[in-house]
């Protein structure tokens, strides 16, 4: 089974401007933990696994259930509190659940 995980970070940018730098930001941290981004919607990031051959290796990580969620929200004083959750393999837990592996992509700060 996959190993969850949740990340919270805060940014000086509003929600929208956060989310359209994340988008591209983001694509080697995710990929360092063996995730892609599939999905776009307000607010809302959607990361799953990467496409890899064999495919039977693909279709084993869909059904662990190791995907991520990064979630935009108005920050207390200012800025964006991004709200990263989700489950990795167990080998790829200590990355994914590191504060500062997300914040070196996004230029924030640990909540």
């Amino acid at each position: 089974m996959a190993t969850p995980f949740n990340v919270e970070i805060s940014v000086p940018e509003a929600p929208a401007d956060a989310q359209a730098r994340a988008a591209t930001a983001l694509n080697d941290a995710a990929r360092a933990i063996g995730l892609r981004l599939t999905k776009r919607a307000q607010g809302e990031l959607t990361y799953r696994p990467t496409v890899q051959f064999p495919f039977l290796l693909m279709l084993y990580h869909n059904l662990n259930g190791e995907r991520m969620r990064i979630k935009f929200g108005s920050g207390e004083s200012g800025g964006s509190r991004v709200t990263i959750t989700g489950a990795v393999a167990r080998s790829r837990h200590p990355l994914a659940s590191d504060p500062e592996h997300w914040t070196e992509a996004l230029g924030g700060s640990a909540s």
